[in-house]
Parts: structure tokens; C-alpha cells; sequence
């Protein structure tokens, strides 16, 4: 999990000042390449809203529909509060939301997601 801060302190680096308020894309990137994921599910993130961190998993629940019965909300929570610093970040007020964009039966579906507020 210390990859995660070393890429951070990288981006705080490489990033303008005013661009570094949350790095989102990186967490999720970071959640794709170094944990084990249920199959067909795939984490990016929209952005901040009203002041909270919003994720979105996508999930295939039409290739993979043994995985319906997981919810994103514990993904997040072994991310968030797996790595020390990001687990600071939510003890420091970050609140981070998770909303689940499912296909089935061809159809994608989006809902919103419950908030981590802490560990």
C-alpha cells in the first residue's frame, strides 16, 4: 500500500497547485492495478460533488453475474482505509461516495451510492 503515497507525492509534484485538490484518478488507477477485484468490475472517478469525492463502479453483471451479490461501497472501504494515508484523509474529513453503474441484460443502470465517512 506504500505505492499509493509515493504516486501521490509524484502527482502533488508534476500538478499545479490549484489542480490538486483530490487526486481521484490516481486512487482509482491505483485500485485497478494493485488490488484484487471482483471480475467484471471496474473503478474510475466523476469528480466532487457538494463537497463529497464521488467514484464510480462499473460493474458487468451480465458476464459476471456471481459478483451482484458484493457491494462497492466495501471495495471502497478496503481501499480508502487500507493505505495509512488515504485512511488519514477520511480521519482528516474526506467524504468519499460510491455510486455503481451495473449492466444487465444489456442495460446499463445508475445508482447512487452510500458515503464512507470513516474507518
Amino acid at each position: 500500500m506504500k505505492k499509493i503515497l509515493a504516486a501521490l507525492m509524484l502527482a502533488s509534484v508534476a500538478v499545479p497547485a490549484a489542480a490538486q485538490d483530490f487526486p481521484g484518478a490516481l486512487i482509482a488507477e491505483f485500485y485497478m492495478s494493485e488490488f484484487s477485484i471482483p471480475k467484471g468490475w471496474e473503478l474510475s472517478y466523476k469528480g466532487a460533488e457538494r463537497g463529497v469525492q464521488v467514484f464510480i463502479m462499473d460493474r458487468d453483471l451480465d458476464a459476471h453475474p456471481q459478483t451482484s451479490f458484493l457491494q462497492p461501497i466495501n471495495q471502497m472501504q478496503r481501499l480508502m482505509c487500507g493505505d495509512d494515508e488515504l485512511k488519514q484523509m477520511v480521519a482528516d474529513g474526506l467524504v468519499v461516495r460510491v455510486d455503481t453503474r451495473d449492466k444487465r441484460n444489456g442495460k446499463k443502470s445508475l445508482v447512487e451510492g452510500p458515503t464512507l465517512t470513516r474507518c
